[in-house]
């Protein structure tokens, strides 16, 4: 009994023994593995420290290698590269059959360096060290590309773009007419070719980047404008309709330079059917700086010299014209006071901003507007298809409803010696006056309707009477401050 015990104490130490060393295997193992671990983490650390203040393996940017490189020698790299280079790349335009060339130091090129490598070097810094150091082994196989950050100036490819457009396209030309020697004259018509501008600047856009070794080429579709005017619409001229002349030979010459500047201004212009024809519009501002002087002009019920006086004659006399060949105003207003170029009714006053002579081309074909002056006349041709008249004629009278003679009035003047009188300036006489387009029919008349009721205003005549004792006016004195009273002139015909 006893030997089978010690036996069995025998078998069981011996197991005790080999685990023991199994057990000491496995801490040796764990204390060696745990070294090598601690070894290749140091490693590890030390090769990712190494890269701390470099940019990593296989970042590019367009192509160049930053790989190793501190900030300051990328930017340097990258200026050398890019910057010193971009100023001379081009793109090629083509805009119908015409070819351009935007030369990129035009729109003034930028790169953004400074944040491309700032990005360039953070690539891989913000990872765990372990992934840190598979981004370094592997950089060399594998690259990274870095955006360049690109830029220009704007407002410098505006103004390109505006100069494109103004030397690509070509403004659509009407058909001109002209009167030679009482022939008819027409110059044909001429497509207009023209660019888009947000589709221009959206295709330069898209097309404009800071890649050097890019090679863009912008096709501009180029869009055809046509003509208002054309050969077959001026074709239907024949003739002249219809014709009035009025006369400035006393006018100053102030006065007839400001007409004879309109009526050229006027000449040669061309109504399409249904088209409104606006005095205003056509002869534009009256400024000295376009040509015009100083004459009498009416402001309300006085004659005040302005820039411009005597323009209305030119309204006048072109819708007296005009009412020849039945072409109705839609807008025309009459002097305040009678001129003297035209009967009360017949006239047509115009300010500019303020008064509008107008009228619509009722026909349908164009009319052309001859306007000249000869010897101090001037005339007013409507040329169109006298067939349109079917044998009529239209003129217009004016019936006075009322006339109203000026006032006088006495003021008592002490500068004239008692009992003597002096008058200032004639007075106009006021007038109410309707007026007639009369249709005739050969050279009867057969139709005659109401155009317009007109009042003129009367302007009243001063008598200056004196007031001057007759022992004080035997050597009169009058203060040196006091000026004689201004006669106000008297009304130009042709206001």
């Amino acid at each position: 009994m006893e030997k089978r015990t010690s036996k069995r104490a025998k078998v069981s130490k011996k197991a005790f023994n080999k685990q023991k060393k199994i057990m000491l295997g496995i801490v040796a193992l764990i204390v060696i593995c745990a070294a090598a671990l601690a070894g290749y983490s140091l490693s590890i650390k030390n090769i990712v420290t190494k890269w701390d203040n470099k940019i990593y393996p296989g970042v590019t940017v367009q192509g160049v290698d930053l790989s190793g490189m501190t900030k300051e020698e990328a930017k340097n790299k990258l200026t050398e590269s890019f910057e010193t280079v971009i100023g001379n790349k081009k793109l090629s335009i083509s805009v119908g059959d015409k070819q351009y060339e935007l030369i990129y130091s035009d729109i003034i090129p930028k790169y953004d360096i400074d944040e491309t490598v700032e990005n360039a070097y953070k690539f891989g810094k913000e990872d765990g060290i372990l992934k840190k150091y598979m981004t370094i082994r592997s950089g060399s196989s594998k690259k990274s590309e870095v955006q360049l950050g690109f830029s220009y100036d704007e407002e410098k490819l505006k103004k390109y773009e505006e100069k494109l457009i103004n030397d690509a396209t070509q403004s659509a030309s009407d058909a001109k007419v002209s009167i030679q020697k009482n022939n008819i004259v027409i110059k044909p018509e001429s497509e207009g070719r023209t660019i888009n501008l947000e589709t221009l600047d959206k295709q330069l856009k898209e097309s404009l980047n800071g890649e050097i070794n890019s090679e863009n080429r912008v096709e501009i579709e180029i869009e055809i404008t046509k003509p208002k005017i054309t050969k077959e619409d001026l074709s239907k001229i024949k003739g002249i309709m219809g014709t009035f002349s009025t006369s400035y030979a006393t006018s100053t010459p102030g006065r007839c330079n400001n007409i004879e500047i309109a009526t050229s201004v006027i000449n040669g212009s061309v109504v399409m059917p249904g088209e409104i024809f606006s005095f205003n519009d056509i002869v534009g501002p009256r400024t000295v700086e376009r040509g015009y002087q100083e004459a009498g002009t009416y402001v309300g019920n006085k004659v005040e010299p302005g820039i411009g006086g005597g323009i209305c004659q030119v309204s006048t006399t072109l819708y007296r014209a005009a009412m020849k060949v039945n072409l109705r105003s839609i807008e025309r207003t009459n002097h305040s006071m009678v001129v003297g170029y035209a009967q009360p009714g017949l006239d047509a006053t115009v300010s500019y901003g303020y008064l509008d002579y107008k009228f619509k081309n009722t026909y349908d074909f164009p009319i052309y507007i001859q306007g000249f002056t000869s010897g101090k006349t001037l005339t007013y041709n409507i040329y169109g298809d006298p067939n349109a008249l079917n044998g009529k004629t239209y003129d217009m009278v004016s019936e006075i409803l009322q006339t109203i003679p000026p006032e006088t009035k006495i003021v008592p003047d002490s500068t004239l010696p008692e009992g003597k009188e002096e008058k200032d300036g004639a007075g106009m006489t006021g007038y109410k006056a309707k007026s007639y387009q009369i249709t005739y029919e050969k050279g009867v008349e057969v139709k005659r309707e109401v155009i317009s009721t007109d009042n003129y205003a009367s302007v009243g005549v001063i008598v200056r009477k004196g007031t001057q004792p007759a022992a004080a006016s035997t050597t009169p004195t009058v203060p040196a401050d006091q000026a004689q009273p201004i006669v106000p002139p008297v009304v130009q015909a042709g206001q």
